[in-house]
């Protein structure tokens, strides 16, 4: 069967899904009663991302408010989430371009094993066959608050959920017309500086209809050279309100970025000078335009059930990307990327990518005397197209070549059913829930001239089970278990690659008491299938076979009661990470620091507020086979600890008329902490310096 006729059967189905569940809820309607109680009904898993929602949510989960971002000093994405435990980021730009976050130790390289949605809409270059996250078209200023899920959601939001499901929320359109002025500059020892610019405008512009046009424009050097930023990212979103009961959501979005990557130091050279580069020719450019519609209807009720709701969300995207970075074959060098040698290539990586989704929704509340009942059905039809190059030029002659050309056809059909199972006075909800992912694949090696198809399909269970143990303890635990398909780079055109699996479990403990304290105490595992490491040497990916991910993960804050303008915050992640197959079994994985500690004290009077906050990470190896002393290319030994405070001083101004303004003065590792990662990506070996110290001064008018 060809790939237009699997796309034609996987679309006809997609749409009979859809059409069989707007029947029913047409159905339904037409015979509802007239006298049921209004309810109102949300299938999705996430809800508003609120803080409220987290009292009763049965998994490990945590909420980065607009108000911690502010507070935080963060000047990125990724800086932000390093308030979260289990996550650990390794800083590879300093301006956020391109995260590399972790979670439970899994792999940091381009985020790839952590879903990011936005506003509950992939991220991803391409969900299925791209998940690393080597284009981030998002940015902080753009966001109103970040939900990080690290368990239980994998039965609704799929695959590439390993390590949970971080999504991004982005700023609501007011309720009256509003707009906001925002500058913050950020200035770096050695006299460089970054810029980042935010407009806001936008409410209702009639009793039915909402838009909002918003930009963030960040532009400068972070604290190295050759590290110059030109980020844009624009985003226009609208609301219609057809009735009272249906709404209509468009947003659509334009994002630019150039950024100089400075790359890693070998180690003389990281002592020398840690601000210096010696990549001059390393770089990165990407761009995407992207669209998502979202349509949304509630029912009073539909038939039997007591509520209900449909959600029917499209989006897609056309993208580009390309790194370029300096390849050695010098006979002197102990690595491909050693920069003491002198390169002999010049390598770039265009990729361009074309995806195409639509994702129908029902959830049905049934409302009885001793149990409550809540399905949820989802379908969800993905198309991508891939193309992934590789291009070098010889420096000593100049001469072009294309070692590498492939392209990626995915058709992707996943269909979803859970049922929230309400007992004891609704105090005990147990969810059992399903997933079903069928996968094409379609690889074509267009040098070879050759053609190969990949499928899989996989059933994925899940459960969940809360229980209210009072007015304040909250007890949960769950199971699910997690896919990650074949990766175009993984890929080698023999038609058989497997899938990357993993069960995950949680059990925890929720405890709150109103606003002034709360707690929750998670323990954690990860049993993983097949995972799969990236081997710099042979720029390639090692199958390393079973790997173990456990833990525990506190968070906890506090506002004493005799001291209600003092806010405390500390979280902790012990890690204890193994391989379980191979030469390296009983090895811990790389980049796993043990422990991780996160903490912040806010004290806020009369219009004042500041916030001492930093983050502490145990040492960690940077290979598998857990070397201590650090090789002559830099590729391995032992990462040491590092710790790492920040301060903000902020105030809010209430001006004449409707208007704020708010005024921030911050300061990122604040005893300029000298510490690093192993190398990154296109420039992985030897050491690549994390951040310096910085002060930021911002101002913001909102009128």
């Amino acid at each position: 069967m060809s790939y237009h006729q699997r796309l034609g059967r996987r679309t006809s189905l997609a749409i009979a899904i859809f059409s069989a569940l707007h029947v029913s809820a047409s159905l339904a309607e037409e015979g509802a009663a007239v006298d049921m109680e209004e309810v109102t009904v949300t299938g999705s898993l996430l809800g508003q991302s609120s803080l409220e929602e987290i009292k009763s949510y049965a998994g490990n989960r945590s909420i980065l408010t607009a108000e911690m971002l502010e507070k935080s000093a963060s000047l990125s994405i990724d800086a932000a989430l390093q308030q979260v435990p289990g996550i650990k980021v390794q800083d590879e730009t300093g301006t956020g371009v391109l995260p590399n976050v972790a979670v439970r130790g899994l792999s940091a390289s381009r985020s790839g094993y952590t879903q990011f949605l936005v506003d509950g809409v992939p991220l991803t270059l391409a969900p299925y066959g791209h998940t690393g996250q080597s284009l981030f078209p998002a940015t902080l200023k753009s966001l109103d608050r970040i939900d990080i899920v690290r368990g239980g959601a994998a039965v609704q939001y799929g695959p590439n959920n390993v390590g949970g499901v971080i999504n991004l929320v982005t700023k609501p359109i007011a309720e009256d017309w509003q707009t906001s002025l925002e500058e913050k500059v950020t200035f770096f020892s050695g006299g460089n500086h970054l810029t980042d610019t935010y407009l806001r405008t936008g409410g209702q512009v009639n009793e039915s209809f909402a838009l909002q046009l918003e930009g963030n424009i960040v532009k400068g050097e972070s604290f190295r050279d050759h590290s110059d930023t030109d980020v844009q990212n624009w985003i226009l979103k609208s609301r219609w309100d057809i009735d009272a009961e249906q709404s209509l959501g468009v947003t659509l979005q334009q994002y630019d970025a150039e950024t100089d990557m400075p790359g890693a130091l070998h180690t003389e050279a990281f002592e020398q000078d840690r601000t210096q580069s010696l990549r001059p020719n390393d770089e990165f450019s990407g761009d995407t335009t992207r669209a998502t519609v979202q349509y949304n209807r509630q029912f009073d009720s539909l038939g039997a059930a007591d509520g209900g709701e449909f959600n029917w969300t499209t989006f897609g995207h056309n993208s580009s990307r390309n790194f370029q970075w300096d390849f050695t074959t010098d006979p002197s060098a102990d690595h491909w990327a050693d920069t003491r040698a002198p390169a002999t290539h010049l390598r770039s990586s265009p990729r361009e990518f074309k995806v195409w989704g639509t994702e129908p929704r029902m959830a049905l509340q049934f409302n009885g005397e001793d149990v409550n009942h809540k399905l949820t059905a989802g379908a969800r039809l993905v198309k991508e197209d891939i193309d992934y190059q590789l291009g070098q030029v010889l420096l000593s002659t100049n001469t072009e070549s294309i070692p590498r050309d492939w392209h990626l056809e995915t058709s992707a059909v996943a269909i979803y059913l859970s049922d929230e199972i309400q007992l004891l006075d609704q105090r005990l909800t147990i969810s059992p829930g399903i997933r079903y992912e069928n996968v094409d694949m379609t690889f074509q090696d267009l040098i070879a001239g050759t053609e190969t198809d990949n499928s899989l399909t996989e059933v994925l269970p899940g459960l969940t089970v809360g229980y209210q143990a009072g007015d304040n303890w909250f007890v949960y635990s769950n199971a699910q278990r997690s896919l990650r398909v074949p990766q175009i780079a993984v890929i080698r055109g023999v038609g058989e690659e497997g899938a990357e699996l993993a069960w995950n479990y949680e059990a925890g403990l929720r405890y709150t008491l109103g606003d002034s304290v709360s707690l929750n105490t998670s323990l954690y595992r990860i049993d993983f299938k097949d995972q799969l490491l990236y081997n710099s040497f042979e720029q390639s990916f090692d199958n390393i076979g079973e790997t173990r991910h456990q833990g525990i993960e506190i968070e906890g804050s506090l506002t004493p009661q005799s001291l209600t303008n003092l806010t405390l915050n500390v979280a902790y992640n012990y890690l204890d990470s193994e391989q379980r197959e191979g030469v390296n079994t009983g090895n811990e994985l790389p980049y796993a620091s043990k422990h991780q500690i996160h903490w912040d004290a806010s004290y806020a009077f009369d219009s004042v507020d500041a916030t001492l906050s930093g983050f502490y990470y145990s040492s960690a190896f940077s290979d598998q086979s857990n070397a201590e002393e650090e090789n002559a290319a830099g590729t391995t030994g032992e990462l040491p600890s590092y710790m790492v405070w920040n301060l903000q001083i902020s105030k809010t101004t209430e001006l004449s008329g409707d208007g704020t303004l708010y005024t921030a003065l911050s300061v990122n590792n604040l005893f300029d902490k000298e510490y690093y990662f192993r190398g990154i990506d296109v420039s992985p070996a030897g050491r690549y310096p994390a951040p310096s110290r910085s002060i930021s001064a911002e101002v913001r008018y909102t009128f």
